[in-house]
């Protein structure tokens, strides 16, 4: 007869590890209500947005090419593929949701991503000032960049670093976590001043428009109205995005959001693909593109180039007449 030492020795339950880099549970021998998320990621629906961000990523790039719009593609382009990658982590979830290498690739891929998105937001906006009248910016449009993407830079140091201190931290540590959320909640103020500068430039405009004189390709058009639409559209859902990241992490990994599937695919897939699709409509060459001309405009440059070489081809005129 064996002793209750060596039953102990035998029995599964007495060493298996639900979570960290030495879980052994599976599904054969554990529910999977023991693991961190508390549910199995539906497979059907990771391959859908796997396939959604591989669609948007090709446009961007077809885009980019198209419009010569290299850092917009380009940033689109990294979040799509850290996306893919992010929800790549979720389908080893499915297969085994106690696996900690899918958890911490979709922890940090898919909180990481949306910074790119909002990097090619902000660049975005200095050259729309740029093509309808920099005159009517309160700053120098080079300020949406000095600053912006900075403070974009520093917001994915901090979520970086919290998803790396989550994959090396085990049980009470929560530093991941704040740090994590330190990062999120940056991104929000960022996301939140930028938009209130978006919106002083719209009404500065506005209001230069209509007491100086502008040039026709400058005046808002269906094409631009519509660029405007989508790329405020894109801002709203990647910051209900944060929020909803902000709260979940502000309960922790054993809050009641986090173990909500729903609340996940419906606060953040859902709103990153809206907002990855939004701006492949609000696609900055598209929307400036000069149709009037042989060539298109990309971002107001060439608009400028055209409006000094008239006025000094102007000049010259002048001075030849008034030679003779």
């Amino acid at each position: 007869m064996s002793s209750p030492e060596a039953a102990g020795q035998n029995d599964p339950s007495q060493y298996l590890v639900s979570f960290g880099p030495d879980a052994n549970c599976t599904l054969a021998l554990c529910p999977v209500e023991a693991s961190l998320q508390g549910y199995r990621p539906a497979f059907g629906v990771q391959i859908a947005f796997i396939a959604l961000f591989g669609v948007s990523m090709l446009i961007h790039l077809a885009q980019g090419i198209r419009y010569h719009t290299w850092f917009f593609a380009s940033m689109m382009a990294i979040g799509c593929i850290g996306e893919i990658i992010g929800y790549g982590g979720r389908v080893m979830l499915y297969q085994n949701p106690f696996s900690f290498n899918g958890f911490i690739i979709e922890i940090c891929c898919i909180t990481i991503s949306p910074v790119f998105f909002a990097a090619a937001i902000y660049v975005t906006l200095a050259r729309v000032s740029n093509f309808l009248g920099p005159e009517a910016c309160r700053f120098p449009a080079k300020i949406y960049v000095w600053v912006f993407v900075p403070c974009d830079v520093v917001s994915l140091i901090l979520q970086s670093v919290g998803g790396a201190l989550s994959s090396s931290s085990v049980g009470s540590d929560k530093s991941g976590e704040y740090i994590t959320i330190a990062g999120l909640v940056f991104q929000v103020f960022t996301l939140t001043v930028f938009t209130a500068m978006a919106l002083d430039y719209l009404f500065r405009y506005i209001s230069y428009r209509k007491s100086q004189q502008v040039d026709q390709r400058r005046i808002l058009s269906t094409r631009l109205g519509i660029f405007g639409v989508f790329f405020s559209a894109s801002i709203i859902f990647i910051l209900i995005r944060c929020c909803y990241r902000i709260a979940e992490l502000g309960q922790g990994y054993s809050g009641s959001i986090f173990h909500k599937e729903g609340l996940f695919i419906g606060l953040e897939s859902v709103m990153v693909i809206l907002a990855v699709f939004a701006l492949n409509i609000a696609q900055p060459g598209f929307a400036f593109q000069n149709r009037t001309q042989g060539a298109y405009t990309t971002y107001g440059n060439k608009v400028e180039h055209e409006s000094s070489s008239e006025q000094n081809a102007s000049n010259v005129r002048e001075v030849t007449m008034t030679q003779e």
